[in-house]
């Protein structure tokens, strides 16, 4: 359970750090030049950041997830063996 939770929160982040990324890139050439590339970075760096990080928090939780998957498969196999 914890496993999903923190996969979806991942996932969030992930959707969240995407859009700011996006956003802040595409500022500038939308804006035709009223707001500068230095400007934009004030977007870009926390967005990418936040990209990354959330990154690492769904790859977290799809390995806990998985491995207690794992585990609980496992202990079913051995139980189908008791006599």
């Amino acid at each position: 359970m914890i496993g999903k939770i923190i996969m979806i929160l991942g996932i969030l982040g992930v959707l969240l750090g995407a859009a700011v990324l996006l956003v802040s890139v595409l500022l500038p050439l939308l804006t035709d030049g009223r707001t500068s590339w230095d400007e934009a970075l004030l977007g870009i760096v926390p967005g990418a950041v936040v990209l990354v990080g959330s990154f690492f928090v769904f790859a977290a939780g799809l390995i806990a997830m998985l491995g207690r998957r794992k585990k609980a498969g496992k202990a079913v196999e051995g139980a189908d063996s008791l006599p």
